[in-house]
């Protein structure tokens, strides 16, 4: 049976990806607080915290790991794959990595392993967002374990395990291997506590039943917690994170705290501004999100690498490529994120010998 949509939570999910829009112009372009950057590059840390809410939400049990990793599969490889072509056509990779080079990570990102491999020619080749997908890949990976440790552990030993992880990772790296900070948000293992509160709110969410009502104030007191909570964590790494290089990782997991407080108040969707996120509108400009997030980035290098953005205003150069990147999410969205996915579901399950009717059809909020 379907499960019942969220559209508040789609909506929100646009939100996360315009934050990410505005980070990589700005940081490409204009000379910014480095606070900035750490407040709007948060977005990825809610995409991950929400992805784990709603495959939770989707999938309460697990029998046919198969089937949802082919499903998994569908969602994120097709828009990658056209991306990442789009991004050869864009910008001239293949002379700035060298031919030893792009015959390396060129299969890495392919495969969705390049941000497994700490070379910053590596994890950021390419469609440079593209190393949040390796991050989603390991934990589409994990889930079907994750469910099954969650029920044999229980949430909070799961996260006191997923949290210790984390930190082991980055210790490993920093301290032994010498990477530097950024290495480490890019790094898929050190980022599974994100995922996994997703899922343990969603099992708090589920215990207190959806329908029960909460006070709307849930709704703008995690929205302004967030904000001050990310800004003040932004501003905190750029003061400490020579003194000690755990600081940006911890910050990150301590803002995603905020983010699951979000997830959970507007999945109650009791307030007016769950209300108002559940437009139409605002719902399809969720559902675009995916295409957007993996878009845009393609769209500010074409501009930039051909020097196009010294000939205009900043202004109209922003809007320019705003307007760019919403119209190329659209086309991939409509042209190939949904329609593939529908296909290669409906495939496998032809090839299995399962009924096709509404078979791709998907919560809308389903990330």
């Amino acid at each position: 049976m379907r499960r019942q949509d969220l559209p508040a939570l789609t909506s929100l999910r646009f939100f996360a990806a315009f934050a990410i829009v505005i980070f990589h112009f700005f940081s490409e372009i204009k000379d910014f607080p480095h606070w900035v950057f750490q407040t709007l590059s948060e977005g990825v840390s809610f995409f991950y915290v929400l992805s784990g809410f709603i495959l939770c939400y989707n999938y309460p049990a697990l029998t046919e790991r198969k089937s949802f990793w082919v499903a998994r599969f569908a969602r994120i490889w097709p828009v990658h794959l056209v991306t990442l072509i789009l991004s050869l056509l864009a910008v001239p990779w293949i002379s700035q990595l060298g031919h030893a080079s792009w015959r390396f990570t060129l299969p890495a990102n392919l495969l969705l392993v390049q941000a497994w491999i700490p070379i910053k020619g590596s994890m950021l080749s390419f469609n440079g967002v593209s190393w949040s997908l390796c991050v989603e890949a390991y934990f589409y990976f994990c889930f079907p374990w994750l469910l099954i440790l969650f029920q044999r552990l229980g949430g909070p030993c799961l996260l006191a395990t997923s949290f210790t992880q984390g930190i082991l990772c980055v210790f490993v790296g920093q301290f032994i291997f010498n990477w530097p900070n950024e290495y480490t948000s890019f790094f898929p293992a050190c980022r599974l506590f994100e995922f996994v509160l997703g899922m343990y709110i969603c099992r708090l969410w589920q215990k207190r039943a959806p329908n029960e009502p909460i006070s709307p104030m849930h709704e703008y007191l995690s929205v302004a917690t967030c904000l001050v909570l990310v800004m003040v964590i932004g501003t905190l790494v750029l003061k400490e994170t020579g003194r000690l290089p755990l600081i940006p990782w911890l910050a990150t997991e301590i803002s995603a705290l905020s983010f699951a407080w979000i997830i959970w108040s507007f999945a109650h969707h009791t307030g007016p501004i769950s209300r108002l996120l559940s437009a139409p509108l605002a719902v399809q400009l969720g559902q675009i999100s995916f295409s957007l997030y993996m878009f845009h980035q393609i769209s500010l290098r074409f501009f930039l690498n051909r020097g196009y953005a010294d000939s205009m205003p900043l202004p109209v150069f922003f809007i320019i490529y705003l307007v760019l990147s919403m119209a190329g999410a659209y086309l991939l969205f409509y042209a190939v994120e949904n329609p593939a996915r529908h296909w290669i579901i409906g495939a496998y399950r032809r090839a299995m010998g399962k009924p096709t009717r509404g078979a791709e059809k998907v919560n809308l909020s389903s990330s």
